[in-house]
Formats: structure tokens, C-alpha cells, sequence
């Protein structure tokens, strides 16, 4: 893959796993406007994220019988993608090690991705309850997922339809999701502070 740079003429690694694609303001997309993606593959194949700050406004309790009216059944569901919405995926801030299966990995450092659901539901069903709301990990889940194939995320970093930070745990599981773009833009400092006070991207003269 060539060096490429973002919205911000920032250059960028060949691989942007373990980074937010963070939309930009011209970005049209109903799936993608104002969102952040967590990027968990990127390579010659093409790439695979999570929307993190798209709540479903569904719990776990809603997309599952049996967790509903039981301690689990409270973690909150949200919009992974546009792609596969029948799918469940999850990211977690740490498990046991028999909560895990052979095909989950950990894109940043405190975030744990995990593609089969059915090896948490030990750990949801008898360990979560033991535990005070303090002491549990960090545990959200996703319908779907964002996909991009060959080339075609690099396409759109050519079109400046993204900025591109450093991903980091606290904004996966930012305590006010709905404000994560704001968020993310704030990360980046300098006009980006402006556009997430405004939500527009101010006029060069």
C-alpha cells in the first residue's frame, strides 16, 4: 500500500489498525455521518471496523431472550455497521482467558475485539451478576460491522472523507457515546476543536 495521508494531510502508517476513522464534515453517508470506526483489520484484503458511537437504542437484554431481566441484559447494544446486522460482535476490556475465543484480538491496547458471542455467555450469565457495577470490565456490543475491500477505504482517504487518530480505550467505551465524534475531534486539536463545537468545518480564505 502506498503512503497516503488523511483530511488533515496527516501521513499515515500502511496499516491503520488500532486507529479511529474519524468522518469528516462533508461526509453524506446516513451509515457513516458524524461517526467513529474503530479500524480492527486493515491489509491488502481491505479493511473491517466497529461504529463505536452509534447506540442502537437496544440493550443486550433486547437482542437476546435469555439475558432479558438479568444483570447482562443491560449492556448496551449499538450500530457496528451497515453490513451483516444480524451479527453479533463485541468489545470488552479484558476477560478471562476462557472467555476468549482463538479468533479474538486486541486492536489497542485495553480492547479486546471478540467475533464469537457464544464463548462470553459463561461469563455473562454466572460471573457478570457477582460483580458490583465498579468492578465489572468494560463490555459493549455491536450489530453488524463497517467493511471497506480492496482499495476502497484508500479511496475514500483520497477523497478526505476521514481524519485519522490514534484509537485509545476511553473513547471505545466513552460514557457518552453519542458525543464520541465530538469527542474525537477534540483529540485532534487545532480547527478540529472548532468543528466540534460547530459541527461544520470553517471557510479558508
Amino acid at each position: 500500500m502506498q503512503l497516503r495521508t488523511d483530511s488533515s494531510g496527516q501521513a499515515l502508517p500502511e496499516s491503520l489498525e488500532g486507529h479511529f476513522l474519524v468522518s469528516e464534515t462533508e461526509l453524506s453517508d446516513p451509515n457513516f455521518k458524524q461517526t467513529v470506526v474503530l479500524i480492527i483489520n486493515h491489509n491488502d484484503e481491505g479493511a473491517f471496523g466497529l461504529v463505536v458511537n452509534r447506540p442502537a437504542g437496544l440493550t443486550l437484554g433486547d437482542v437476546i431472550e435469555e439475558y432479558e431481566g438479568r444483570p447482562a441484559g443491560e449492556i448496551r447494544a449499538f450500530v457496528g455497521g451497515p453490513v451483516e446486522q444480524h451479527y453479533l460482535f463485541t468489545l470488552h476490556s479484558g476477560l478471562p482467558d476462557s472467555s476468549q475465543s482463538p479468533y479474538s484480538s486486541q486492536p489497542v491496547d485495553g480492547v479486546v475485539f471478540e467475533p464469537v458471542f457464544q464463548t462470553l455467555q459463561t461469563y455473562l450469565s454466572e460471573e457478570w451478576p457477582l460483580g458490583s457495577h465498579n468492578e465489572r470490565p468494560m463490555v459493549a456490543c455491536y450489530l453488524g460491522y463497517s467493511g471497506w475491500g480492496p482499495g476502497q477505504l484508500e479511496s475514500e482517504l483520497d477523497e478526505d472523507a476521514w481524519l485519522v487518530i490514534p484509537a485509545t480505550a476511553e473513547l471505545v467505551f466513552y460514557s457518552r457515546p453519542e458525543d464520541g465524534w465530538n469527542a474525537a475531534l477534540r483529540k485532534k486539536g487545532g480547527l478540529y476543536e472548532i468543528i466540534a463545537k460547530t459541527g461544520f468545518k470553517p471557510s479558508m480564505n
